[in-house]
């Protein structure tokens, strides 16, 4: 998407063997789309195999949220709008929504948090300047995007 709005930078379709007993996408898929597209961001970000190789410098994902919102048949195209909810030199944190349809009915969420490893020593570690700027302008042009309560959401003990 343009003019400030969520990035959408990955674009697929539901494959075949995505497919579960119910007919439709199975959750694991759900997780293989979003990685996909935290890659693609990444990539945007000026991470690539030259970064890695020069720095030591990788991401590694610490925590993600899933909500399933839709069934998503065979075939459907998908779509997957990236908003980032929040930046620093060591952590990315990005909030993606899959769309089927190619764009349109909201399917699933997802909220990731990632970390900037130095995997020299595999400790976490601030990711280069270059790197940060891209993020920090994302940031900065997504602030305000999300509304309250989108992120940082717990699932709530059975009971409660």
């Amino acid at each position: 998407m343009a003019d400030g709005g969520p990035l959408r930078i990955w674009r697929g379709a539901v494959l075949d063997e995505w497919i579960d007993y119910n007919g439709h996408m199975t959750e694991g898929f759900y997780g293989v789309v979003f990685g996909m597209a935290s890659d693609e961001y990444l990539i945007r970000m000026g991470f690539d195999q030259h970064y890695r190789a020069s720095t030591g410098g990788s991401f590694y994902t610490v925590e993600t949220h899933i909500a399933f919102i839709d069934e998503l048949a065979p075939a459907t195209p998908l779509a997957v709008d990236t908003t980032v909810a929040g930046a620093d030199q060591k952590r990315v944190h990005l909030f993606h929504e899959l769309r089927g349809g190619g764009g349109g009915v909201l399917a699933a969420t997802q909220e990731s948090m990632m970390l900037h490893v130095d995997t020299s020593i595999d400790r976490v570690a601030p990711m280069a300047e270059a790197l940060y700027a891209v993020l920090r302008a994302d940031a900065d042009a997504h602030a305000g995007l999300l509304p309250a309560g989108t992120t940082g959401r717990a699932i709530r003990a059975v009971g409660a």
